[in-house]
């Protein structure tokens, strides 16, 4: 029991990272080498970010 809580931690800690990573920021030159800029059409008009923190927003939680 002990092995699946940590191996569920240790997931959700890694796409915590991952979509911190993702998110653009004040210097939003280092997403385009990820290709998001290529990622507003498929998140719509707002684009990914409002996407992304709300993924991140619940995996916080």
């Amino acid at each position: 029991m002990q092995t699946i809580l940590l191996l569920i931690h240790v997931v959700i800690a890694v796409a915590l990272v991952g979509l911190v990573l993702l998110q653009h920021g004040k210097g939003a030159d280092a997403g385009a080498a990820f290709g998001s800029g290529a990622s507003q059409t498929v998140f719509g008009s707002q684009g990914s970010g409002s996407f992304l923190t709300r993924a991140t927003g619940i995996l916080a939680t």
